[in-house]
């Protein structure tokens, strides 16, 4: 069981001010529950763990370079404060 102390103890570790700790005691052993969960999980191989490629799977790479207008494609893109690039929003 996880004690208000903890709580506390980790708010400190963490620099955090916890208003309230009694209400993350439950949050916190749910977590402990699942990684309990996790660790009684047996694999019987190693294969299990990985996902292997084949070699001869694998597409070729190829060089091709960019010439729109004689401009790098880096002067293209929509820059933002301090230079740096503003890439689309992921929705």
């Amino acid at each position: 069981m996880v004690e208000r102390k903890q709580i506390e103890h980790l708010g400190n570790l963490v620099k955090i001010e916890l208003k309230d700790p009694e209400k993350y005691i439950k949050q916190v052993e749910q977590i402990l529950s699942y990684f309990e969960r996790l660790d009684k999980v047996e694999f019987d191989s190693d294969k299990m763990l990985r996902l292997e490629a084949s070699v001869n799977v694998l597409r070729e790479d190829k060089h091709e370079t960019y010439a729109d207008d004689g401009k790098p494609l880096i002067e293209k893109l929509k820059k933002d404060q301090n230079n740096f690039i503003r890439a689309p929003k992921m929705v």
